[in-house]
C-alpha cells in the first residue's frame, strides 16, 4: 500500500549520546566501592584510619559525579511540525521547555560556524526565539536547518514601520 505523503508530520530527535545505561553504570560504581573499600579496610586492619576516611569521601564524590552523569543522560531536543504548528521541545535534567511556532512567521537560521547552533525566530509581537542542536553534529545542526527551510513556507514580511 502507497504510503500518504501529505499525512506525514516531519520531525527531528538531537539527543545526547550515553556511553552506558543505567546498569552498567551501577556495576560499575560498585566494583570500584568493593575495590576502594577492601584496600581501605586493609589499611584500617593496620592503624591508617585515615585511609578509610578518605575513602569513603572519595567514593561519595563519585557517587555525586554519576548522578550528575545520569540526569542528564536522557536530554533531548525534538522538532516537530505539526498540525500546521513548528513545535521544539527541549528536555534537560527532566525540566521539560516547549516552544510554539507560527510557521508562516518563523525564520530558521542555518549554522555556519561549527560551534553555532540552529536559530529559530518567531517576528512579531512578543515573537519567541530559542537555539536547538546543542546534542548534535555541526553537520547534522545545518542538515536539520536547511530540511527545516525546505519544509516551511517562505516568511511574511512584517509590515513596515510607517
Amino acid at each position: 500500500m502507497p504510503r500518504d505523503h501529505s499525512r506525514e508530520q516531519p520531525q527531528w530527535l538531537l539527543a545526547r549520546r550515553s556511553a552506558l545505561t543505567a546498569r552498567q553504570l551501577l556495576r560499575a560504581y560498585g566494583l570500584l566501592c568493593l575495590f576502594s573499600l577492601a584496600i581501605a579496610a586493609a589499611f584500617a586492619l593496620r592503624g591508617f584510619w585515615s585511609i578509610l576516611v578518605f575513602s569513603f569521601a572519595e567514593l561519595g564524590l563519585v557517587a555525586l559525579a554519576l548522578l550528575y552523569y545520569l540526569r542528564h543522560a536522557r536530554d533531548y531536543e525534538h522538532i516537530a511540525l505539526r498540525d500546521g504548528e513548528l513545535i521544539v521541545e527541549q528536555v534537560s535534567a527532566g525540566h521539560c521547555r516547549r516552544h510554539h511556532f507560527s510557521p508562516c512567521r518563523t525564520r530558521v537560521a542555518v549554522p555556519h560556524w561549527p560551534r553555532q547552533l540552529i536559530h529559530i525566530h518567531e517576528f512579531g509581537v512578543g515573537g519567541a526565539q530559542v537555539d536547538v542542536g546543542v546534542f548534535a553534529t555541526p553537520e547534522r545542526r545545518r542538515q536539520v536547518a536547511q530540511e527545516l527551510l525546505a519544509l516551511l513556507p517562505p516568511p511574511i514580511s512584517p509590515p513596515a514601520p510607517p
